[in-house]
């Protein structure tokens, strides 16, 4: 019979599964896909398992894109999602298949995490606080409803960090487990075969756990069965066939169509000024605590300062908390405490590798994109083993509480920018939503005598209304703004005035046009413009520019892919043409 203890766990981990579930779902239906990090990319090499069984590291192309692929990852991911895809005939579905994974292999970690927490500490309130740390990180929730490889290069670290504590934790008078040597070789590969940096993680971990525990270790080699050590070898050799024929075939171990995005700044960009080592620290870890902390993409999503403040709290105790396990280790030196000071150190060398090895990137080639946390989220599991581990062991009710308080805190802030979108009154009634949510410019103040202009496609025959993406220059504005709805021929056929006053900074306005008759795949016209402003009382219409190629990339498969983020209509500032598009949504009927 279950005991209430094991109970009780499995229902912490219903609970954080179902809410990890619910921001998920909010993150997945809010966001097409191509807007979370390398999506089309990501996309480009399932199409690729699609049609023809593996990624193809040679001409494989960005998804909706005529321009080689840039990312140089394993194809363990890739091969799942396009073989799943396939069994289940869901091809024109590929994009939700890989996110829909991405959700399952994030509720795995998280039961795991959850498993790891209590077989640990014993603390019911331990393994629930410590594993709340997942789900308070925005990104990793984003991550895993999006199509990449992240998710599954956790999940092989979490099996690793999995199987190594259990072993460790083994009475030493018992053989290893199997199962425990199954899973930290299942992680090994998985990891492998994903992404180079949980590979780099997992030796990180592995190197340190031998150090601090050589004894320990020696123990657990000479109790090994025959079978146990079967099992070792044959995933080593697995890791190495599959690196000895991918750089056989491909002239590399991580082999990509063609150059990744450092290469292609530094071909646009040869002099750019390359930053001090202090100005570069400073830089490298505002980019990743900035990283850790907000959820990122091609697009503005809508969050919460508050929400940032408690996760930057929690970060700050998680950061004391491994201050004083790493001090307990030393004063105690029990094997608990050894193991975990371990993955501590582990993390730590990973850390300064992947410093060094991005400075070195900058200083090649003057890139400072790729300072990003998702990096090392193999040691996610880590960081909620801390916090665990921290709880299960102070006495102090006031500190277990506050600490309670701030996680509690994370989780209910960690609902707004997952769930904001979908809160919106205006989505549901709405069968059909366009949205070009990407911004990076305007065309200065709206004044008098000026006009804003957007062509757009109707989608269906009625058009309730539209948002627009306004920026007020964070002031109080105050008169009337005018938004009208133009046909092909330039003829007003819907007005909407909305008073300035009531808009907020870089966010929607909404402009209600009462379900106005138009006619499916015609072109018309959005035309703001405010015959009361003036340069101190304006708003602006935020928009993305037109992009671009340069020369060196024109006519030719290299270089970023600079497809129109709205492609049915172009954006106008005072009757001229710019090109690229306003920030807008459209809700037709």
């Amino acid at each position: 019979m279950m005991s209430k203890q094991k109970l009780s766990l499995i229902l912490i981990i219903f609970f954080l599964s179902f809410f990890y579930l619910l921001l998920g779902l909010g993150y997945l239906f809010s966001y097409n896909p191509g807007f979370f990090p390398d999506e089309f990319a990501h996309m480009g090499y399932v199409v690729d398992v699609i049609k023809d069984n593996f990624p193809d590291y040679n001409e494989g192309l960005v998804f909706s894109s005529n321009k080689l692929n840039y990312l140089n990852h394993p194809p363990l991911y890739y091969l799942v999602v396009g073989e799943l895809t396939k069994l289940l005939h869901l091809q024109d579905m590929f994009a939700n298949v890989g996110r829909f994974i991405n959700m399952g292999i994030s509720v795995i970690i998280i039961g795991l995490t959850c498993w790891i927490l209590y077989r640990t500490t014993k603390s019911l309130l331990a393994s629930f606080l410590g594993s709340s740390f997942l789900l308070v990180i925005p990104m990793f929730v984003l991550l895993g409803s999006a199509v990449n490889n992240d998710q599954i290069n956790v999940l092989g670290c979490t099996l690793v960090i999995y199987g190594v504590l259990g072993l460790m934790e083994n009475d030493k008078d018992k053989q290893p487990l199997t199962s425990y040597v199954i899973c930290i070789c299942t992680g090994g590969i998985i990891a492998a075969l994903s992404k180079a940096t949980g590979s780099l993680a997992i030796v990180c971990m592995l190197v340190c756990v031998a150090v601090f525990n050589y004894s320990r270790l020696l123990q657990l080699i000479k109790g090994l069965s025959i079978k146990q050590l079967a099992i070792v070898i044959a995933s080593v050799a697995v890791v190495i066939t599959y690196y000895c024929s991918v750089h056989t075939i491909y002239g590399g171990f991580y082999p990509a169509p063609q150059g990744t995005p450092a290469l292609w700044f530094f071909i646009e960009h040869p002099d750019t000024k390359r930053m001090a080592f202090a100005d570069f620290v400073s830089y490298f870890l505002n980019s990743n605590l900035f990283s850790l902390t907000k959820p990122y993409g091609y697009v503005y999503m809508p969050d919460s300062e508050v929400r940032v403040v408690v996760v930057k709290t929690i970060l700050l105790m998680l950061s004391l908390m491994a201050g004083y396990l790493s001090v307990q280790k030393i004063v105690k030196n029990d094997p608990c405490s050894r193991m975990i000071f371990s993955l501590i150190v582990a993390f730590f060398i990973f850390f300064i590798i992947y410093f060094f090895t991005i400075r070195d990137l900058h200083l090649k080639t003057g890139y400072t994109g790729a300072m990003q946390a998702r990096y090392f989220f193999g040691f996610l599991p880590v960081c909620c083993l801390v916090i665990a581990k921290v709880i299960s062991q102070r006495s102090n009710e006031i500190i277990k509480s506050l600490i309670a308080a701030v996680m509690v805190a994370g989780l209910s802030t960690a609902t707004y920018p997952a769930g904001v979108k979908l809160l919106d009154l205006q989505t549901w009634p709405s069968m059909t939503i366009i949205e070009q949510p990407v911004f990076n410019t305007g065309y200065g103040y709206l004044t008098q005598g000026r006009t804003f202009e957007q062509s757009i496609m109707a989608e269906t025959d009625t058009l309730r209304g539209v948002e627009l993406m306004l920026a007020t220059f964070a002031r109080k504005n105050h008169g009337p703004l005018t938004l009208e709805l133009l046909d092909k021929s330039g003829k007003v056929i819907a007005v909407q005035v909305v008073s300035m006053e009531t808009l907020k900074d870089n966010a929607y306005a909404w402009f209600d046009f009462k379900q106005v008759k138009v006619i499916k795949n015609q072109q018309y016209a959005l035309r703001l413009k405010c015959d009361e402003c003036t340069p101190d009382n304006a708003i602006t219409w935020s928009a993305v520019k037109k992009e671009f190629v340069a020369p060196v990339f024109l006519f030719n498969e290299f270089g970023p892919s600079t497809d129109n983020k709205y492609t049915k209509g172009e954006a106008y500032a005072d009757g001229a043409r710019v090109g690229g598009a306003y920030s807008f949504r459209l809700y037709f009927g």
